[in-house]
């Protein structure tokens, strides 16, 4: 159920109402949570008590748009039933080159609460500059009982989700070219279940250059002709920064008692600077 008004000019609000379910994950070994991608003894530990996740959400909102200025506000609620995550089975000191097992758990309900701005201001012709900022307060409803053990799991923020993100980007489109650099920062990411090993935040920037070159204004007509080439130059990871860009893949251990979290080898490092240039040709 959704709802749309245009109460004054440039104004509005709107909601959404919705229930999803989402199915198992069938991919292969090692590519996301899903309870098949397991052994056999973890599948029929847990074939009993799998769900398939189920989430309602609840949205609402305010946008605002006119030539200068489009700016929104976005609130939400989402609650989890059935949450299934992947769970390391064991990653002990010591344990840095085992390849410990991972099985998908339902780890109980997850309350998601969030907010959404962003603005756009186009003060010049061409000219551009974006801004949004995040914030999504995910934790889990109850702790969480694994191989025997309860975790102290009720109020804390989900595994690999920041709690804080903010984008900005500023771009500029003059004829034929077009310029932009922009930023994301991304707030700490918890690394184990009950939140006491988190990975640190980081500032992620970008560059890029764009020119598009019409050929049809040199009498190149001819429908097999290249009509216009396309160049672009980009610089990924402008500062160099070094972070975490993926995180989990091998699971995520429940605690960090004796090491766990740190010698668990789930965490991918993300990409150096890197040079990137093209040449795009259209017919």
């Amino acid at each position: 159920m959704s709802g749309d008004w245009h109460f004054l000019h440039h104004h509005e609000l709107f909601f959404d109402i919705s229930e999803n379910a989402h199915a198992y994950s069938q991919s292969g070994y090692n590519s996301s949570n899903s309870p098949f991608a397991v052994s056999q003894l973890a599948y029929n530990a847990t074939k009993d008590s799998l769900k398939p996740e189920t989430a309602w959400t609840f949205t609402g909102g305010y946008r605002y748009t006119d030539h200068l200025i489009q700016s929104s506000l976005y609130l939400y609620r989402t609650n989890f039933h059935n949450r299934l995550q992947q769970i390391l089975g064991s990653a002990g000191a010591g344990s840095i080159l085992t390849n410990n097992t991972s099985t998908v758990q339902n780890v109980g309900g997850v309350t998601m609460n969030g907010v959404d701005g962003a603005i756009t201001i186009t003060p010049l012709p061409g000219l551009a500059l974006f801004n949004s900022v995040s914030y999504d307060k995910a934790a889990y409803d109850q702790n969480i009982r694994s191989g025997g053990t309860l975790y102290a799991t009720k109020g804390r923020q989900v595994v690999a989700y920041p709690r804080f993100m903010y984008k900005a980007r500023l771009s500029y489109e003059w004829q034929h070219l077009q310029a932009y650099i922009d930023t994301q920062y991304y707030g700490k990411r918890s690394y184990d279940y009950v939140g006491d090993y988190k990975l640190p935040s980081y500032w992620l920037a970008n560059f890029g250059l764009i020119y598009s070159w019409d050929l049809t204004h040199f009498g190149m007509r001819n429908p097999t002709a290249v009509r216009k080439l396309i160049f672009s130059f980009n610089i990924y990871n402008l500062a160099n920064q070094k972070y975490a860009s993926t995180m989990g893949q091998n699971g995520f251990t429940m605690d960090n008692k004796e090491g766990a979290a740190y010698n668990n080898q789930s965490i991918l490092l993300g990409a150096p600077r890197q040079f990137f240039g093209s040449v795009k040709a259209e017919f």
